[in-house]
């Protein structure tokens, strides 16, 4: 097990003295506000978006530590203080410099263009803060929020992450941490998954007066800014747009998704089955195939990671060791960390940070094949500007998925019969939990933001998100009264309301491209990252339009279902061929 060296960004002493060379450039970057005018040369403006992003790098290095550290224990209050301090530092920035973007939305189009089709790897930026012209208010409004967002629906984020990541579960005599306890939603006892289960949710009912209170505060806050303030036609119209990802395109994802929810049917009569569950539940869906679970430790893991991409690529391969290499992985499980894993990427020219919380589960292989494809795609990318080279939300999703697809084929290639089985069932159940499960967050997220607005109680909420869920299950499994608090532990719904989506466009797309590798073979690598080179420097329509995808059209997306479809053939094959 390891802990990352954080100094890379920057040594802790050094916080001060970062914070004091950020105000002294948002001091003179305000000084360039006087060259700002409509016949301001390109070069001039080039020079003025290059000390933006001296700035913006800075910032990044701020925040990036600062979330980095708090995410180690997420209850102490020194790491609290020190991560209020720094968003206040930068808010304070960001009020101070947005005279920049606010300027080139009111810019008349003919100028706009010219300094668009002049400013190189810039445009893309350019082009968003465009976009953005209708819904953006004036300076002193735009400053006002900022501010009031440190206070206000920021500020309960917070408050819901130390209520949960502090909780701790009676387990055989022990205290365990809530991902701990998680690990055994797929145990193969149908007595243990359900006790994990009761124990998790029903501590977050137990909670549901002060966290319902959190999601009311985070929705009205949504509401107010976006809706009554900015303009937005609906609660998730700001996040499509965020994403560049056009409305059509979200309704035809979600609607096939809806449309296909009888494969997930299928599927789980299946598997009850094969694992021989006389009545199938919410609790069993994870069941696993076999009782006999091999442990996979860290180093083992990281091994046949790095070997992975390596078979795939010898460039994904390089990125990947980069990260091991320059030590920027967390790996330990110790008292109010964060729960879950995730990659953040903090300047172009740096290897990304990752978080893992390692049990030495078969899930906890996938989970860092994923968030390692998240930091190849992160370095794929480095050329792009700091603006840039993040890519758009549904898009980032891309690589940590494809890695995923990899590690899943090569398991199925080297596995005799009966572990082929436990493969195409883990599979299938992933496919359920990243493209069913996360667009019917986002279903319910719709229905949630519009039923507040309404004067909606917790207990409404709760009827609602179960009711969605027997929507999603049909016949097939019955939903116990207690997954009714399930939307409450799931911190997208609170931190990035509709983020989820983007799980299911990122399975769904993956899909799509990794039946293009089969059939093209490495000649589909270079093509592949191309796509993870572009980060968010183009839309995503555009990048993907380079490889014939079309995302506004629901017949894309039925081609992620078919390959669903025929990994659900393949399971009922090899469970018909013999008794298993």
């Amino acid at each position: 097990m390891v802990s990352w060296n954080l100094e890379h960004i920057y040594p802790l002493k050094n916080t001060n003295k970062l914070i004091s060379e950020l105000s002294k450039k948002v001091n003179s970057f305000q000084m360039l506000r006087s060259k700002l005018n409509p016949a301001i040369s390109d070069s001039e403006f080039l020079k003025i978006l290059k000390t933006s992003e001296d700035i913006k790098i800075i910032s990044s290095k701020l925040n990036a530590y600062a979330e980095l550290w708090l995410s180690e224990k997420t209850a102490d209050s020194k790491r609290i203080s020190h991560s209020s301090r720094i968003d206040e530092t930068i808010a304070d920035a960001s009020n101070k410099t947005m005279f920049l973007s606010l300027w080139f939305k009111e810019l008349d189009d003919k100028n706009a263009q010219r300094l668009i089709s002049s400013s190189g790897k810039y445009h893309y930026l350019l082009e968003m803060i465009r976009k953005f012209k209708p819904y953006t208010l004036k300076e002193k409004e735009e400053q006002v929020i900022t501010l009031k967002s440190l206070t206000g629906a920021n500020a309960v984020e917070g408050i819901y992450d130390i209520v949960s990541n502090r909780f701790l579960f009676d387990w055989e005599g022990k205290k365990k941490a809530q991902d701990e306890v998680i690990g055994f939603f797929r145990n193969s006892s149908p007595k243990v998954r359900k006790k994990a289960y009761n124990l998790v949710l029903s501590r977050y009912g137990e909670e549901e007066s002060v966290l319902g209170e959190i999601y009311r505060i985070i929705v009205n806050d949504w509401k107010n800014e976006n809706i009554k303030i900015r303009g937005f036609s609906s609660p998730i119209s700001s996040r499509n747009l965020d994403n560049d990802i056009p409305k059509k395109a979200v309704d035809a994802l979600l609607s096939v998704i809806q449309k296909n929810r009888n494969v997930f049917h299928e599927y789980f009569k299946l598997k009850a089955k094969i694992c021989r569950i006389k009545s199938m539940t919410r609790y069993d869906i994870y069941a696993p195939f076999s009782s006999i679970e091999k442990n996979y430790p860290y180093e083992e893991c990281k091994e046949f990671v790095l070997d992975t991409y390596r078979k795939f690529d010898e460039r994904a391969y390089r990125f990947a060791k980069q990260i091991f290499d320059e030590k920027h992985v967390h790996s330990d499980i110790v008292p109010q960390k964060r729960s879950g894993a995730f990659c953040q990427s903090i300047v172009n020219n740096m290897a990304p940070y990752i978080l893992l919380n390692h049990t030495g589960k078969e899930r906890d292989l996938f989970t860092m094949m994923h968030e390692f494809g998240h930091g190849i795609h992160s370095l794929a990318a480095k050329e792009q500007t700091v603006f840039t080279f993040h890519s758009s939300i549904p898009m980032a999703e891309t690589a940590s998925i494809f890695g995923e697809m990899l590690l899943m084929q090569r398991l199925l290639r080297e596995s005799e019969k009966e572990k082929k089985v436990a493969l195409l069932m883990s599979s299938l159940d992933n496919q359920y939990a990243s493209i069913m499960r996360q667009a019917y967050f986002v279903i319910f997220e719709i229905k949630a933001h519009d039923m507040i607005a309404k004067g909606a109680t917790i207990e409404d909420l709760n009827k609602a998100y179960h009711s969605l869920l027997k929507e999603q299950f049909g016949s097939s499994i019955s939903v116990p009264d207690v997954f009714k608090h399930e939307w409450k532990y799931i911190p997208h719904i609170y931190h990035s309301p509709f983020y989820c989506y983007a799980y299911a466009f990122g399975n769904l797309l993956v899909l799509a491209l990794y039946t293009m590798y089969k059939k093209e073979g490495k000649a589909f690598v270079d093509k592949y990252l191309k796509i993870l080179s572009y980060g968010g420097s183009e839309s995503p329509s555009d990048i993907l339009m380079e490889v014939g995808i079309d995302i506004t059209k629901e017949s894309f997306w039925q081609q992620g279902f078919e390959v669903i479809k025929e990994e659900l053939r393949e399971l009922k094959a090899l469970a018909e061929s013999k008794s298993i």
